[in-house]
């Protein structure tokens, strides 16, 4: 909850920092339009621009840049970080200015951070790393992982892959996903199913690390089975097969995987009738297993 403020408590909020495409910011005119555009309720915008700082911290902790809509300009680095520190100016600010109104105040945003005491070890790290906190969350983690948690050992290795909030270093990855994949965690055999296809150098080990993208599928991650979809439709590990990526899109599909729909309009046009009518039986009768 944001404790209440009295009429003199609002003198003490500061002034908004100048940012070029924020425009001329105020006190009156951030009411003004909270007033118009919210019908007074506060909840909303505080969420809002909480969000946005939540998301562009993200984006500076992966190394990347926002562009700006109103110039078209791209800011990155050290320009990146310091629009961060304004914009965490702006939600304080924001903050404080709805206390004004007399009346607690829980947005989204508040809401999220009470859920967040509630939520398990490995829930705080992945709180850290949508956060853009890397290192934190890698903190976190890592004692998890020790002990065994096999989405902690995912996790890592796909910070170690990605090189977020620590080096990039494949070896380490490696030995992250291969112990969560192990203990058959759908995500972990995925993960180290990919990196092991993108690093096989014999058919031996390119069939070891599609035996795990198809473990993974099995167990009915929607990541899994997209890329075992894109895998037939591409036809450059195994033999092209329409039919057999039909199957794996239809699953991939059903799971609400974003990048499905696109692939079933190519392969719409490329499997025949009869086939999809086989293959949807076949999805059907493989969706019914897995429930019992």
């Amino acid at each position: 909850m944001l404790p209440l403020l009295t009429s003199q408590a609002e003198a003490e909020c500061p002034g908004y920092p100048q940012v070029s495409w924020w425009g001329s910011l105020s006190h009156e005119g951030v009411r003004g339009y909270v007033n118009q555009k919210h019908g007074g309720d506060w909840a909303g915008y505080l969420d809002k621009w909480s969000r946005q700082l939540a998301t562009v911290r993200t984006i500076y902790g992966q190394g990347k840049g926002i562009k700006i809509p109103s110039t078209g300009v791209t800011i990155k680095g050290m320009q990146l970080s310091d629009y961060i520190g304004k914009l965490a100016q702006r939600v304080d600010i924001n903050r404080c200015l709805s206390k004004e109104t007399g009346v607690e105040i829980k947005s989204k945003s508040t809401k999220s951070a009470d859920k967040k005491l509630k939520v398990t070890p490995f829930g705080q790290g992945v709180n850290a790393y949508r956060a853009g906190d890397f290192k934190t969350a890698r903190d976190i983690w890592l004692p998890l992982a020790i002990e065994g948690n096999e989405k902690a050992q995912n996790a890592l290795g796909h910070l170690y892959r990605k090189g977020l909030g620590v080096e990039v270093d494949l070896a380490v990855s490696r030995n992250w996903y291969s112990k969560s994949a192990a203990q058959n965690d759908p995500v972990g055999l995925y993960s180290f199913g990919d990196l092991s296809r993108r690093e096989a150098k014999t058919k031996a080990e390119m069939a070891k690390a599609l035996g795990l993208i198809e473990q993974s599928a099995n167990l009915n991650y929607a990541g899994a089975q997209y890329a075992m979809a894109q895998i037939y439709h591409q036809g450059k590990e195994v033999p092209a097969d329409d039919g057999e990526a039909y199957f794996w899109n239809l699953l991939a599909q059903g799971n609400k995987y974003k990048k499905a729909p696109a692939l079933m309009e190519i392969l719409d046009k490329s499997v025949s009738d009869i086939d999809k009518d086989i293959q949807s039986e076949r999805a059907r009768e493989w969706l019914a297993n897995l429930k019992e």
